[in-house]
């Protein structure tokens, strides 16, 4: 069965060569490898070059292309134009020559027209319409200048939609309105406060602009301006969960301060949750106090004299008056009634009048609670037991206790308003061995591509250098002999046969196959053969694989078999002779 295996291989193989000569073949392959090589070395030179040049301004900076590609040329400095984005390249090593250059050429970045574009002379009969937006473009170049100041934003743009004035008091007509779209610089963002302030500068800059009515857009098409609130003013410290994460790294912070020379950074976990109100209150409070005091006091006194005497004339208007009864005071000490006359002895009339007002005091508070108030604080500290005084013992109530203590006055702990602190003692897993300095990835990587630089410089050698020095080293060799014999065109069994040896090739025995040592006869000599050598069978091949072998030789060198064939009559006719 491996025979038959062994045998049908053998006519596969055979029957499967290439109708291109062998010695050609052999010939071309170090010429191909070369190409191949030779084409990656060039590929990788182009595309090295490309890398090299870099872009004078960028992709949204408006520039006159054709200015500078005239002062580029003018200057003889190579450059090159970006294929899709259409931006002028130069090399890296002149980047900042070039952007000199062209600046005291005057080929700058072109930024927003502004307000100049109000300093043009406008000849007669301009109509309204034309200056009216004629200044909305000059404020919309203006503003944009300004937002460009930022270091975030790279461009900006700024589209404006002013209300037109009525003269009616009450109109509720169209209001302004404005749209901000902003490029941003690569990796960076614009935090809240940043957009607060975009926000709020255009608001400002126009008449009659409330600042929910700006809509600022990034070059991603993110609405950013919904980011925030604005309806009630803008807290940047208090928006979203700022505050609290705030107030988690202070505490954060803090206890790392504490423990961390004590015990080692290592040894104790610790975990923060801060409740942090957000809203806006404000209070108004009006206190009285308990007893009304005088604020003010009036008395009024009216006498009359030389009274008149009047009434009924007889005895009764004859007699004396009598003596005046005093009024009882009352129980606050007023006076008597306003407006009671007095009686007096000599015909003299008085009145008297008193006017107090009374009081409370009164206080009054005013109280405005801004966004991102604490409203409670839990701490949890564990401490590694490893890290106690005493490992074996781990750490004791008391030393708990005053570590308790410390971290409750450091960290500001209020048990009124709520705040908790837990503090617990546990076992930490043991630490993971600490790797080698071979077992890093960072030194893996850097010898595994060095041994990659050393295998491509041994595949290269093997695989173009050397196929390379053994083509010219066998074309600029003079050939050993010019004649030979034409029975090893057909090499193997008929070379070992006709008592041949092939230089460079192992010799052959009397039935074909590599010789064994002493086998070899003395009058073999070593020639070049002509054509490459097909392949032998497998030593102890079957005769019919062998047979298999010569049919095929004889197909495809018909000529130089029937020359060995009768070279090999003429020697046995000669041997017969003899």
């Amino acid at each position: 069965m491996i025979t038959t295996m062994k045998s049908a291989f053998a006519r596969w193989r055979l029957g499967a060569q290439p109708a291109i000569p062998p010695a050609l073949l052999k010939n071309l392959v170090p010429i191909v490898v070369l190409a191949i090589g030779i084409t990656a070395m060039v590929t990788m030179y182009f595309w090295r070059d490309q890398a090299n040049y870099k872009p004078v301004f960028g992709a949204r900076e408006k520039v006159a292309v054709t200015d500078m590609m005239a002062t580029l040329d003018a200057e003889h400095i190579p450059y090159r134009l970006h294929p899709d984005s259409g931006q002028v390249l130069v090399p890296d090593a002149m980047l900042g020559k070039v952007r000199m250059l062209l600046a005291s050429k005057g080929v700058t970045a072109q930024l927003p027209a502004g307000l100049e574009l109000m300093d043009k002379n406008d000849p007669l009969g301009v109509s309204q319409f034309v200056q009216d937006v004629r200044f909305r473009r000059g404020l919309e170049g203006e503003l944009a200048q300004s937002i460009m100041t930022m270091d975030a934003i790279a461009s900006a743009r700024v589209h404006l939609s002013i209300a037109k004035s009525t003269s009616f008091v009450a109109s509720d007509g169209d209001k302004s309105s404005a749209s901000v779209v902003v490029a941003l610089k690569p990796g960076r963002t614009l935090a809240p406060e940043q957009i607060a302030a975009v926000i709020n500068m255009v608001a400002g800059s126009v008449a009659s602009l409330a600042p929910t009515r700006v809509s600022l857009v990034d070059q991603g098409g993110n609405l950013l301006s919904s980011h925030i609130d604005l309806t009630d003013g803008f807290d940047a410290s208090a928006a979203g969960n700022e505050g609290a994460k705030r107030f988690q790294d202070d505490i954060r912070r803090n206890v790392t301060g504490l423990l961390g020379p004590v015990i080692g950074e290592d040894n104790f976990k610790l975990s923060v949750t801060a409740a942090v109100n957000n809203d806006r209150v404000d209070e108004t409070l009006e206190k009285y106090g308990e007893a009304p005091k005088v604020t003010s006091e009036a008395m009024r006194e009216e006498q009359e004299r030389n009274r008149t005497v009047a009434g009924i004339p007889g005895s009764l208007s004859n007699r004396p008056p009598a003596a005046a009864v005093p009024a009882p005071a009352d129980a606050a000490g007023a006076a008597p009634a306003d407006g009671a006359p007095k009686p007096s002895d000599d015909g003299t009339a008085r009145k008297n009048a008193t006017t107090r007002q009374y009081a409370y005091d009164r206080s009054i508070t005013q109280i405005k609670r801004s966004r991102g108030r604490l409203e409670k604080l839990s701490v949890a500290v564990v401490l590694n037991s490893a890290a106690a005084p005493n490992p074996k013992t781990g750490w004791t109530p008391a030393e708990l206790g005053n570590i308790e203590k410390m971290l409750t006055s450091g960290l500001g702990i209020n048990a009124q308003r709520g705040d908790s602190l837990s503090l617990t003692a546990l076992t930490f897993p043991a630490k993971p061995p600490v790797a080698q300095w071979w077992e890093e990835r960072d030194t893996v990587v850097d010898f595994s591509s060095w041994l990659l630089y050393a295998l491509g410089a041994v595949l290269g050698y093997f695989l173009i250098l050397r196929p390379l020095l053994r083509l010219l080293t066998s074309r600029l060799a003079p050939p050993a002999l010019k004649q030979i014999d034409p029975a090893l065109a057909l090499g193997g069994s008929a070379a070992g046969a006709s008592g041949v040896t092939v230089a460079g090739a192992p010799a052959l025995g009397l039935n074909g196959l590599p010789a064994l040592e002493g086998e070899t006869g003395a009058g073999s000599m070593p020639v070049v053969p002509l054509l490459e050598n097909y392949d032998l069978p497998p030593p102890g091949s079957a005769v019919d694989v062998m047979v298999d072998h010569l049919k095929v030789l004889a197909e495809k060198e018909p000529e130089r078999v029937a020359e060995v064939v009768k070279q090999w009559m003429q020697k046995n006719g000669r041997t017969q002779q003899q």
